[in-house]
């Protein structure tokens, strides 16, 4: 279905029966109306008033040839053209009409997104709004989904830092190898992701089971902080406690020492 230009152009708001006519004319032409429905399939009875449609578009055109009316296509990329920039000038003008009727939006709130389709989508929305950075963390799963985009986004120019737990091949972006451990590793299943553009949104997600994918967006200042800095700070924790050594032990409160022993097994086992 997907691949036939009759459903593509009702999606465009064609009709069946004009779609199905056009096509046709495309096929042959010039034909008169009672060949066109014959070609196309469309009912004699209503195919003048089909035909009239795609000339009233744009997409066709009436010529008359020793006194017989006959129709033919107008080429597609003249047509197809003339439709885009229609759409262009239409969805521009409509933005900024709606822009003015929308009051400054509560930045504070949580999306919650469901499923992995649309995780993946909503990911893939964010990095191609980047302009600037992208800080990003995820599984090796989800490298693959997500790489054609953060390659466009680094030809465009932004910066774009990834942290995997292994390597991974991203021509111009820095590819930090962040462990991970196993117990963070047997929580999720496919799907680990934190994302940060811009410095001003992030998305959290994760996936449970097979069925159930979640995460939540936010343009909160200090959610997008908090995430930001916990991405950019945890790769450097293994190696600050290895220096720190045995003071490590004097420094860090008893009620946390277990939460950063998880921390340097993490590192080492990854080394191992």
């Amino acid at each position: 279905m997907d691949s036939d230009p009759i459903e593509k152009l009702m999606t465009l708001g064609f009709s069946e029966y004009e779609s199905k006519a056009y096509i046709a004319l495309l096929r042959e032409n010039p034909v008169t109306g009672y060949q066109l429905s014959k070609l196309s399939g469309v009912p004699r009875s209503m195919i003048y008033e089909v035909v009239g449609k795609l000339i009233a578009r744009g997409a066709a055109m009436s010529l008359r040839q020793k006194g017989v009316v006959r129709y033919a296509p107008v080429p597609p990329e003249e047509f197809l053209g003339q439709l885009h920039r229609e759409h262009e000038s239409l969805i521009t003008a409509l933005q900024q009409e709606l822009s003015a009727l929308t009051a400054a939006p509560d930045m504070e709130y949580v999306w919650n997104i469901e499923g992995r389709g649309n995780i993946i989508a909503k990911a893939e929305e964010m990095i191609h709004q980047a302009e600037r950075e992208i800080y990003l963390s995820l599984t090796p799963a989800t490298i693959p989904e997500l790489r054609p985009a953060l390659l466009e986004a680094i030809r465009k120019g932004v910066r774009v830092v990834v942290y995997s737990p292994e390597a991974m091949d991203l021509p111009g972006g820095h590819v930090v190898i962040a462990p991970v451990s196993e117990e963070a590793f047997e929580r999720v299943e496919g799907l680990w992701l934190i994302l940060v553009i811009d410095e001003n949104q992030v998305l959290i997600g994760e996936q449970l089971g097979a069925l159930q994918a979640r995460a939540s967006w936010t343009s909160s200042p200090l959610l997008v902080f908090i995430a930001e800095h916990h991405l950019r700070t945890d790769p450097y924790l293994p190696q600050v406690l290895t220096c720190l050594g045995e003071r490590a032990g004097e420094i860090i409160r008893e009620e946390d020492r277990e939460l950063f022993a998880r921390a340097m097994e993490s590192h080492i086992g990854s080394v191992e």
